[in-house]
């Protein structure tokens, strides 16, 4: 026990979360056969039956309930370490990793990627798409772009200019079925919207427009997707309206809707904030969007 190995509780701790060894197992990078053994070598050290097979996969015994919160803490603490020790570098060679949702990722990131490589062409950078927030406590990403205030406080994170929102529909489309003049006749045009995302419904609600799934006659969670539908003429989405200013054919309509828009934040864990290839890309990030974030979007 004295020289217990870390991988070993860390496959404990991902089988205990997911319930699946072949979960757990996608999760950490390893074979099956692998996570299995390692699994049994926690409980050969430990002496104690850890988990016990049941109809749903695999369940904590009570022996390993009682390891559940210590191994939490360690899982944590190596988190810690990780964050504080990359925090300690001053070159500006080796990796950082820049997660993004779509819009951003795809339409406003390149050209920034392109420009700050072409001074620090040591530092590499991997781009993460999700529409999902990543989580920089656990190392998903080291600088997020995200459209929404971050909360907690081991963040540091800087407001950068708003992003406008409006709805958009095709000239054909418009031509063909007119442009809703309230809320009622808007539901009884074609709406793009979400599938299981249930943001823009909850936002809608909160300034008084009420929507359900089945009120979106076209349905996808990629905001790239509800862009190219909104240019083939396939119903009436929302977009950010400085991009869509680039495609003629899309016309804005709907004024009496108006959309908030988006908050626009560069944020990086606290650990992290001295590290020097981080931080001189946060600052040249928040730099080249500080005024304009779509005066070099790719369309």
């Amino acid at each position: 026990m004295n020289n217990l190995d870390w991988s070993l509780v860390r496959a404990f701790l991902a089988v205990a979360r997911l319930g699946s060894l072949s979960a757990a197992a996608r999760e950490l990078g390893l074979s099956q056969p692998t996570l299995s053994r390692e699994i049994q070598a926690l409980e050969t050290a430990t002496g104690l039956n850890l988990f016990r097979r049941t109809t749903q996969g695999l369940a904590l015994t009570e022996q390993g309930q009682g390891l559940l919160e210590a191994a939490t803490e360690m899982h944590e603490a190596a988190d810690r370490f990780q964050r504080q020790a990359a925090g300690l570098s001053t070159t500006l060679e080796g990796d950082v990793r820049i997660s993004a949702n779509e819009i951003i990722g795809t339409y406003l990131l390149p050209p920034a990627i392109t420009a700050f490589r072409a001074d620090h062409p040591g530092v590499h950078v991997d781009i993460v798409i999700s529409n999902r927030a990543s989580s920089l406590s656990k190392r998903e990403a080291d600088i997020a772009l995200r459209m929404f205030r971050p909360t907690q406080p081991d963040l540091v994170a800087r407001r950068l200019p708003d992003l406008e929102l409006g709805f958009y529909a095709h000239r054909d489309y418009i031509s063909r079925h007119g442009s809703p003049q309230d809320f009622d006749s808007f539901l009884q045009h074609t709406i793009i919207g979400y599938d299981e995302d249930m943001g823009f419904i909850d936002g809608a609600a909160r300034l008084g427009y009420h929507f359900v799934r089945d009120n979106f006659a076209v349905r996808s969670d990629s905001l790239l997707m509800h862009i190219h539908l909104l240019r083939a003429g396939a119903g009436i989405a929302g977009t950010h309206v400085a991009l869509a200013r680039h495609w003629p054919e899309l016309q804005r309509i709907m004024d009496w809707m108006p959309l908030p828009p988006l908050e626009f934040w560069c944020v990086a864990h606290g650990d992290v904030q001295f590290n020097a290839r981080i931080h001189e890309l946060m600052q040249f990030l928040i730099g080249w969007f500080a005024n304009d974030p779509y005066r070099h979007a790719l369309v």
